[in-house]
C-alpha cells in the first residue's frame, strides 16, 4: 500500500563527488521542507544497517526522491542500494514521486526512468533556480505545506489578505519568472510526450514538433498550435504572459493565419504552489500536463 504519511519531503541521491552541490541545494530547502541527505561520510555499524536505513527511506519514508544522476550510478556499493530502492518503488507505485537531475552532458539515464521525470536545466537555472524547481515539484506532490496559511477545501484562498501579499510578491519578482521558465520547459516536454503518444497509438496521424527556449510549435496538416512566452518587456513575471495560438496555413500566400489566440499567466495557486490560469482574472488553474493534452486534442479536432 502506498504511504501517505511521509517522514521526509525529499530524499537526495547522489555520488560522493557531488555532495557539495547537493549540500548547497539542501541548505536552501531544509528550512521549508523536511529533507534527508545521506552523507557519504556517515558511519554505520555495518553494511546491513546502512542498507536497511536507505531502503526504508527511499522506498517508504520520502514523498519525493531526487536523484542527481551521473553515468555509472547504481554500480557502487552505496548507489546500488539506492537504485534497488528506487526501482522497487517504481514497480510498486510508478514514478510520480521521482525527479532525476542529470549532471552528464549529454544526459545519460537508464531506460526505466521516464523522460518526464528527467531535468537537464541545472546549468541554466543555477543553484537557486534548481532549489526553487525542486521545491515546486515537492509542493505539487502535497509536501511542505505552510502551517501559517492552511489551504481549506472549498475556500477561495485568494480572498485571504496574506495570500494577496504573497501573490503580488511572486508576480513582481525575478525568481517568479525563473520558475515560470522552468515550468515552460515542462510544458514543452509534456507536449512532446503527448505528441509521441498520439503517433504511437495511430500511425495514420502525422504530427511534427519544433521548439526552442521560448517557443514550441506542433503541426497537423494545414493547422498548427504554438505556445510562446513573452519575456521581452521586462524580467518580471507579471509582464511575461504565455500565449497560445491556433494557426492555419494560407494556401494563397504560403503563410500562416492566426485563427485564435489565448493568453495564460503563471501565478501562485496557494503559498508554494503554482499553476497556469487562462486570462488575467480567472481563478481556474491548469497544469502543464493538462494544458498539453487539451491543446493537442484541440489541434486534432481541426478539419
Amino acid at each position: 500500500m502506498k504511504n501517505t504519511n511521509y517522514k521526509y519531503d525529499i530524499a537526495f541521491v547522489f555520488f560522493e563527488k557531488d555532495e557539495h552541490l547537493v549540500n548547497q541545494i539542501n541548505n536552501l530547502l531544509k528550512n521549508k521542507l523536511k529533507t534527508f541527505l545521506n552523507s557519504k561520510k556517515r558511519e554505520y555499524k555495518d553494511d546491513l544497517e546502512r542498507e536497511m536505513l536507505l531502503l526504508d527511506v527511499f522506498k517508504k519514508q520520502s514523498r519525493c526522491v531526487v536523484i542527481f544522476y551521473r553515468n555509472k550510478w547504481g554500480t557502487t556499493p552505496y548507489t546500488a542500494i539506492e537504485e534497488k530502492a528506487v526501482r522497487t518503488r517504481i514497480s510498486e507505485e510508478g514514478n510520480d514521486h521521482l525527479l532525476v537531475i542529470s549532471l552528464d552532458n549529454p544526459p545519460v539515464v537508464p531506460k526505466y526512468l521516464s523522460k518526464a521525470q528527467i531535468w537537464t536545466e541545472l546549468a541554466q537555472a543555477g543553484i537557486n533556480g534548481t532549489a526553487a524547481f525542486i521545491e515546486e515539484q515537492v509542493r505539487l506532490l502535497g509536501g511542505g505545506l505552510s502551517e501559517e496559511l492552511p489551504f481549506i477545501t472549498g475556500t477561495k484562498i485568494k480572498n485571504d489578505p496574506r495570500f494577496e501579499v504573497e501573490s503580488s510578491k511572486f508576480l513582481e519578482s525575478v525568481s517568479g519568472l525563473e520558475i515560470a521558465v522552468i515550468e515552460l520547459k515542462k510544458l514543452f516536454s509534456a507536449l512532446e510526450i503527448e505528441k509521441n503518444k498520439i503517433l504511437q497509438s495511430d500511425l495514420s496521424i502525422s504530427l511534427t514538433y519544433k521548439r526552442d527556449d521560448n517557443n514550441c510549435t506542433i503541426n497537423y496538416g494545414k493547422f498548427s498550435i504554438r505556445f510562446y512566452l513573452q519575456t521581452e518587456k521586462s524580467n518580471l513575471l507579471m509582464d511575461s504572459p504565455l500565449y497560445f495560438e491556433m494557426q492555419k496555413q494560407d494556401i494563397t500566400s504560403s503563410g500562416l493565419n492566426i485563427v485564435s489566440v489565448e493568453e495564460y499567466h503563471f501565478e501562485l495557486k496557494k503559498v508554494g504552489v503554482y499553476g497556469w490560469i487562462k486570462g488575467a482574472d480567472s481563478d481556474s488553474f491548469i497544469s502543464s500536463k493538462q494544458l498539453a493534452e487539451d491543446s493537442i486534442k484541440l489541434l486534432l479536432s481541426q478539419t
